[in-house]
């Protein structure tokens, strides 16, 4: 072998090297950002159902056709580093064109919301805890913007079921007391049927939500809720499955100790 030959030789045996000992070191780091997204999305808590594919109907009025508008809503995980933001797109937009849940820093501080409407954007925060855990079968979330805000807006988003929610925006003239309805949104998943919600469903390994697009790894079919969690997973399948794992394992531990009871 001459010497640039084993010159090229010796350069590609550290280039591998380098690149073994690189993918060791990022795979705790890659581990850590699942478990901090995790987190995030735990503590987003159950509008996080909200993902996926939505029918709806804007009303003005309670139980009136007029003035309503039929909308699409399709809801998605955003995840940047640690953070994770539910984000839910309408269209065509004719009154609300996206809505924007991410946690707070800390935990006590609740949820908070952008709701873009027209070509503002308004900022409103969780202004009291959802009344219902997430082992019962209803639950709601009231946001509200700044006192001292340009519009005074409140939305209330409750869950009827995991395929029924509903959201009703209202406003406040300024300096006044009472909030008056300016419209309310119903929502009932694409393609679902009540008597059949819930059955059989498959769920994302990265947020535990519902899943509904397939994802390979090793030869083996998993699944994920949305375009969001699908980039997360490829971007670190092991680490993702791995702490998927981890869950139910900890969730069958906490049933088994139920039953002991």
């Amino acid at each position: 072998m001459n010497s640039a030959a084993a010159a090229f030789l010796t350069l590609t045996l550290w280039l591998c090297t380098c690149r073994t000992v690189l993918s060791s070191d990022e795979q705790p780091q890659h581990s850590a950002l699942a478990v901090q997204r995790a987190a995030t999305v735990q503590r987003i808590g159950r509008p996080g159902e909200l993902v996926g594919n939505w029918r709806t109907v804007l009303q003005a009025r309670r139980g009136s056709g007029n003035g309503a508008n039929a909308e699409a809503v399709t809801g998605t995980w955003q995840f940047r580093d640690s953070d994770a933001a539910l984000v839910l797109k309408f269209r065509p937009g004719s009154r609300l064109q996206q809505i924007r849940i991410t946690a707070a820093a800390m935990p006590s501080e609740g949820l908070r919301l952008a709701l873009q409407e027209g070509e503002q954007e308004l900022s409103l925060v969780a202004v009291q805890p959802a009344h219902a855990d997430a082992a019962t079968e209803r639950a709601e979330w009231i946001f509200e913007t700044a006192d001292d805000a340009v519009k005074s807006r409140r939305l209330t988003v409750r869950r009827l079921s995991d395929i029924r929610w509903t959201m009703l925006l209202e406003e406040r003239a300024a300096g006044g007391a009472d909030w008056r309805r300016m419209f309310e949104v119903g929502m009932t998943r694409d393609g679902e049927r009540l008597a059949v919600a819930g059955v059989g469903e498959k769920k994302c390994v990265v947020t535990g939500g519902r899943g509904t697009i397939a994802v390979q790894h090793e030869g083996k079919t998993w699944y994920v809720c949305c375009e969001g969690c699908r980039q997360v997973f490829e971007d670190d399948p092991a680490g993702i499955l791995k702490n998927y794992q981890a869950g139910l394992e900890q969730e069958q531990r906490r049933v088994e100790g139920e039953d002991r009871r």
